[in-house]
């Protein structure tokens, strides 16, 4: 059974990439995105912090599936930009599993993330769920959500331990500056090489 563990800031090209796997590698992928967006639709927010915790919750939701397809002999791509605390309970879910593991941590020029980032919210292609955090479903008169400003981007990620690997297993930098240019060949190769050597 394989876990391939797919790590980074938002907007690193983390859910591209996990379908670029899945050719080579037909294992469910698990994303904590779809996740959170079940919880908004069904619980709503009224608070950054109840936010955070539906954040927390879906992390959970995510490695105890991800579990139970190990347990029953499945294997598994993880979408996910792993905090402290998330990074924590995926080791854990490794020490009870052993699976075969491998993590590519998606990096990139942190401008390109910054405007790849806001694009993504000016033309509202994601859950409107991400881009608010008082309240949702919005109220009518709810003002308009302002993009986030470049100098917060980072630090508002790396201060929660996102960009870090703290589970075991290989790890596989990969530069997402230019993703029509990944050579997808090549990863898919090292992606099972890693695998084959446990």
């Amino acid at each position: 059974m394989d876990l391939i563990i797919l790590s980074g800031l938002p907007a690193s090209g983390k859910s591209t990439v996990a379908r670029m796997l899945q050719t080579a590698f037909p294992y469910p992928i698990l994303e904590k995105d779809r996740i959170k967006e079940c919880l908004f639709d069904t619980l709503g927010f009224q608070s950054h912090e109840e936010k955070r915790r539906l954040d927390a919750a879906a992390a959970r939701i995510l490695l105890q599936t991800a579990e139970e397809l190990l347990a029953a002999g499945g294997s598994v791509i993880l979408d996910n930009n792993f905090d402290i605390a998330a990074g924590a309970a995926l080791r854990e879910l490794q020490a009870r599993r052993r699976p075969r593991s491998v993590t590519l941590l998606l990096t990139a020029d942190e401008a390109v993330l910054y405007e790849r980032y806001l694009a993504r919210d000016l033309a509202h292609t994601r859950h409107p769920g991400h881009a608010v955090s008082d309240r949702y479903p919005p109220l009518p008169g709810d003002p308009e959500v302002a993009p986030m400003e470049r100098e917060g981007f980072a630090r508002r990620y790396l201060d929660r331990g996102m960009g870090q690997v703290s589970w075991d297993g290989p790890v596989l930098t990969v530069d997402t500056t230019n993703l029509e240019t990944l050579d997808r060949n090549a990863l898919l190769a090292q992606v099972r090489a890693a695998l084959e050597a446990q």
